[in-house]
């Protein structure tokens, strides 16, 4: 599954690592910035599957698959950004699962299923690392919405990049060889509840726990796939 872990690298880079805020912003503006960030995934697609695009994947070129996939993510984030400005549906969790599945499903049948699930460690650990850092920044914004409501200055992605980072390093203590590792990850998991208690950043409790889950869990499967 080389292409497949590729592809949803280059899918994940684009929706998260490399989507900025003002991306955001003219992509809820404008088709041609929506134009824009699809045509990111295109590029970095095509630069992950390079030595693959002359092969056939599904009686397909692997080149065409490709210019689907990237077809397919331009209307599908276009039709999630006009449903959403013309109030047709909320830009809540639900949907916005709903598109990263349908993102993921896509790559997945466009993938040929050449040799074992992971073959190249450092592609799936990218992979996790934008998982972990941007992606479950997304995901915390979405159920801080559901918990706190939309208008709350709480939803707002204050401190996300200390978070990021947080969560990060808590990610990367399972990478650490022998078993000092759970004792430098004991103490780094146990810091942010002092900084909630001191008040020396304003965040919520979903936040520390549910990031803190999630860099835990990934940290696992990471420490899993390496050793």
């Amino acid at each position: 599954m080389i292409i497949f872990w590729r592809l949803l690298l280059a899918h994940f880079l684009t929706d998260y690592t490399l989507q900025t805020n003002k991306m955001a912003v003219w992509k809820s503006k404008s088709t041609l910035g929506v134009l824009a960030h699809a045509s990111i995934f295109l590029v970095l697609s095509v630069i992950f599957t390079w030595n693959y695009l002359g092969q056939q994947w599904w009686k397909l070129p692997g080149w065409l698959c490709v210019l689907i996939l990237f077809i397919i993510h331009f209307i599908e984030d276009e039709y999630r950004v006009k449903n959403i400005k013309k109030e047709l549906k909320h830009d809540n969790f639900l949907f916005f699962l709903w598109d990263q599945i349908i993102h993921i499903i896509l790559i997945f049948l466009f993938s040929p299923p050449t040799g074992e699930i992971i073959e190249e460690k450092l592609v799936v650990l990218a992979v996790l690392v934008v998982f972990v850092t941007h992606f479950t920044s997304i995901v915390i914004y979405y159920l801080e919405q559901v918990i706190y409501g939309y208008d709350q200055p709480v939803n707002r992605l204050r401190g996300k990049y200390y978070f990021i980072i947080d969560r990060l390093v808590v990610f990367t203590c399972f990478l650490l060889p022998g078993y000092w590792w759970l004792i430098f990850l004991t103490l780094w998991l146990v810091r942010p509840l002092f900084y909630k208690i001191l008040r020396i950043y304003d965040f919520t409790w979903l936040n520390t726990v549910l990031g803190n889950m999630f860099a835990v869990l990934i940290g696992v499967l990471a420490r899993l796939i390496v050793y």
